[in-house]
C-alpha cells in the first residue's frame, strides 16, 4: 500500500510576550477600582457570629476618603435597633447621606489641586485658546487681581474647599478697601477659576451653586461714569493744541471711536480720499500696533460731517504715510503721555471732574441717542454688537452716501475752536507735542 501522506497542520500563532501587551496599570485613587460599599454594623463586645441584642445599642462602620491623604475609618451610632437587617438598613441610609458612594464625593476626596494652581493654569489657558483669546492687557489686570487679593486667601486653599463660605471670607476682606464693582470683578474670576476645572467629558469637577445672598457681596449702583457737555467740548478744545486738539475732536465728534482705534490710524491706510471716512482696521496699545480690535465688532468704517473732515485734512497737510498722531520721531502717542502732558491738565484747569479718553465716547454716544440716529447706524459706528437679529442682514460697507448724509446730519454737538488750521497741519507734519498754555485763575 502507497502510504497517504499526513495531512498538514496549520501553522501555530504567534505569541506574544504579555508584558509587551499588558495595559499601562493606573496609580492613585481610581474610580474604577473603587467598591460600592454598603457598610457593616456591630454591637460592642459581641462578634458576628453571636446572637443580636435588641437592647444593645448599635454602632455602623465604613470607610470615607479623605483629601490628600488615606481613606480612613468612620463610626456612627445608630441606636436600638430590633434586628440586625434594621440595623444595617439604618447604616445605609447614613451612607447614602453622606454621600459616600456617590462619583462627585469621590472625586472632590481625591483632588489635591490647590486654588493657586489652578489659577495658574487658567491664566494660561485665556491666552492660548482658539475661541475668543483674551487680550494680554486683561490677563496682566486679572494676574494682578490674584495677586494682591485673591492668593493671600485662598491661594494654598484645596479647590474643592473654595465654596460659599470660603468666597463670602474673602469679599469680607475686600469690603473695607475696594469699590463694590471690583469685589464684582474680584468675586467672577474666583468663580471662573472653580468653574475651569473639567473633566476628561468636558463637564464641571466641582460644579458649585453660588448663593449671592449668603456671600453678600455689595451691589454695583452708582459707577463713576466721568463724561462732558457740549460747552466742556468746546473748552477742552480751546486749550488743547497740535494734535491733541484734533484727536480730542475726533474722539467726540465722530464713531465714537476708541482712544486706541484713533491711535492706531495710518495716513494712506485708513483715510479715504476725500476725508470723510476713517477705517478701524486696529488699534494702538502700549507701543505696539495690534490688528485684533476689542470686539469682531470693532472692524468697521466711521464716518466724519464736513466740519471736522476739513481740520482732519489740513492736520495731516502734505503727509503720505505713518500714524496719524505720533512723536516727532514718528512713535506711536502713548494714552498715558497724552492724558499726563494734556487731558489731565486741561481737566484740572477747568475745575472739571477728571477722567480717560472714555469721557468723548461717552459724551459721543449721548449726542448719537438724542439726535434721531438710527439704532443700527450707532451700533454700527460704535463698534458694538448687532442689537437685533435683523441687522445681520444689513450691509452698513455698501451704503456710505447713507452714512455720510446721517454723519452730516447729525454734526460734531459741539463747536470747534476758531483756529487756523493750516497750522494744525505743521504740527502734524512735525510731531510737535501738543502744549497746555497755562492761565491765570481769575476769582
Amino acid at each position: 500500500m502507497m502510504e497517504t501522506d499526513s495531512p498538514k497542520l496549520p501553522p501555530w500563532p504567534n505569541v506574544l510576550d504579555s508584558a509587551l501587551v499588558a495595559a499601562p496599570r493606573r496609580r492613585g485613587p481610581s474610580l474604577a477600582r473603587r467598591s460600592y460599599q454598603a457598610g457593616n454594623v456591630f454591637q460592642k463586645g459581641k462578634t458576628k457570629s453571636d446572637r443580636w441584642d435588641d437592647t444593645a445599642p448599635a454602632y455602623g462602620r465604613f470607610w470615607k476618603d479623605v483629601l490628600g491623604g488615606n481613606p480612613r475609618r468612620v463610626v456612627i451610632p445608630l441606636g436600638i435597633c430590633r434586628t440586625r437587617s434594621i440595623a444595617e438598613r439604618k447604616c445605609m441610609e447614613e451612607i447614602e447621606k453622606l454621600g459616600i458612594n456617590s462619583t462627585q464625593h469621590f472625586i472632590e476626596s481625591t483632588n489635591t489641586i490647590t486654588f493657586k494652581q489652578r489659577a495658574e493654569l487658567w491664566l494660561k489657558s485665556l491666552a492660548n485658546r482658539k475661541r475668543d483669546p483674551v487680550q494680554q492687557t486683561t490677563i496682566d489686570n486679572r494676574k494682578y487681581a490674584l495677586d494682591k487679593w485673591l492668593y493671600p486667601s485662598l491661594g494654598e486653599m484645596y479647590l474643592v474647599d473654595v465654596n460659599n463660605l470660603a468666597l463670602k471670607t474673602l469679599v469680607d476682606k475686600m469690603a473695607s478697601s475696594l469699590s463694590a464693582a471690583s469685589i464684582r470683578d474680584y468675586s467672577n474670576i474666583v468663580k471662573a477659576v472653580v468653574a475651569s476645572a473639567l473633566d476628561e467629558k468636558g463637564e464641571e469637577k466641582l460644579p458649585r451653586k453660588w448663593n449671592e445672598e449668603f456671600i453678600d457681596a455689595p451691589l454695583v449702583k452708582e459707577q463713576r461714569q466721568p463724561s462732558t457737555t457740549c460747552a466742556g467740548m468746546s473748552d477742552i478744545l480751546l486749550y488743547a493744541r497740535g494734535r491733541y486738539r484734533v484727536l480730542y475732536a475726533l474722539l467726540a465728534g465722530c464713531g465714537p471711536l476708541r482712544a486706541g482705534e484713533a491711535l492706531g490710524l495710518e495716513i494712506g491706510k485708513h483715510i479715504s480720499g476725500d476725508f470723510r471716512t476713517l477705517y478701524i482696521r486696529q488699534k494702538a496699545k502700549r507701543g505696539k500696533i495690534q490688528a485684533r480690535l476689542k470686539t469682531d465688532a470693532g472692524k468697521r468704517d466711521v464716518d466724519l460731517c464736513t466740519s471736522i473732515a476739513a481740520m482732519l485734512k489740513d492736520f495731516v497737510g502734505t503727509r503720505t504715510s505713518g500714524l496719524l498722531f505720533c512723536t516727532s520721531t514718528g512713535k506711536q502717542i502713548l494714552q498715558t503721555d497724552a492724558l499726563r502732558d494734556s487731558l489731565h491738565p486741561i481737566l484740572d484747569y477747568m475745575a472739571h471732574e477728571r477722567g480717560g479718553f472714555n469721557i468723548f465716547r461717552r459724551f459721543r454716544i449721548t449726542h448719537l441717542k438724542t439726535s434721531g440716529c438710527p439704532d443700527f447706524l450707532q451700533n454700527f459706528w460704535s463698534g458694538h454688537a448687532q442689537g437685533h437679529v435683523s441687522e445681520r442682514y444689513l450691509k452698513l460697507l455698501q451704503k456710505r452716501e447713507f452714512r455720510l448724509e446721517w454723519a452730516e446730519r447729525i454734526g460734531l454737538g459741539f463747536e470747534l475752536p476758531g483756529t487756523n488750521l493750516g497750522q494744525l497741519g505743521q504740527l502734524g507734519q512735525l510731531g510737535q507735542l501738543g502744549q497746555l498754555i497755562p492761565f491765570r485763575k481769575v476769582g
